[in-house]
C-alpha cells in the first residue's frame, strides 16, 4: 500500500521499505532488505545517542537511497539519480498524516462538525456577498463548527447549509479538520 504509493506518485522509486516501531510491515526492493534494515537501525541507535535524526540520504553512482524516520516509522527508498528527493519528503509526509488522522478519529466527520474559513481575510469577502449570506458568512471565523453556526444563525438550517455548501464549491471556504 505505501511502497505502491510513494511509486505512483514519485518518479524514480526504484523500491521501498517501511518499518513501524523497527517491525517490517512492507516491502517492494527485489532482494531481502534485512541486511539494510540493520544497518539502518544500527546507525539511528548509534546518531540518536548524541542528537535526535529524521533523515539520512545516501548518494551512490547507480542509484540514492533515502531513509526518513518519523515518530515510530522509518522508511527507506531506492531512487534513481534523477529522483525529486524534495517531492519524496512531502509525500512521505503526506502519507504519514492520514494515518495519525485515522487514530485520532474513529469516525469520519459529518459536515455539522467541520469547521469552515475563508481562504482570505473576511474583510474582504462580506462586503460582496448578498444580505441573506452575509447572515451566515459573518459567524465563519475558522474556530466555529458549522453545528455552532446553525445555532447562532436566525435563519433556517437548510439556508444555512445552502450558504454554506454554495460558498464551499465557489472555493471561498475551506473545512478544516
Amino acid at each position: 500500500m505505501y511502497t505502491e504509493r510513494l511509486k505512483e506518485r514519485v518518479g524514480g522509486v526504484m523500491g521501498s521499505f517501511i518499518l513501524k516501531d523497527g517491525e517490517l510491515i512492507e516491502s517492494d526492493l527485489e532482494r531481502s532488505p534485512q541486511f539494510v534494515i540493520h544497518s539502518v537501525l544500527y546507525l539511528m541507535d548509534a546518531v540518536t545517542e548524541k542528537k535526535d535524526i529524521k533523515k539520512i540520504i545516501i548518494f551512490g553512482e547507480k542509484a540514492n537511497f533515502s531513509v526518513s524516520f518519523r515518530r515510530d516509522y522509518i522508511i527507506g527508498v531506492v531512487l534513481t539519480r534523477t529522483a525529486n528527493i524534495h517531492l519524496l519528503r512531502l509525500v512521505i509526509r503526506r502519507i504519514l498524516e492520514p494515518s495519525k488522522l485515522r487514530e485520532r478519529h474513529d469516525h469520519p466527520l459529518t459536515l455539522e462538525e467541520q469547521i469552515p474559513f475563508f481562504d482570505r481575510p473576511r474583510e474582504e469577502v462580506l462586503p460582496n456577498v448578498p444580505v441573506y449570506a452575509r447572515q451566515v458568512l459573518k459567524f465563519i471565523d475558522g474556530k466555529r463548527t458549522v453545528r455552532d453556526i446553525l445555532e447562532q444563525s436566525n435563519l433556517s438550517p437548510e439556508v444555512v447549509l445552502d450558504v454554506i455548501l454554495a460558498y464551499r464549491r465557489s472555493s471561498v471556504l475551506h473545512f478544516r479538520v
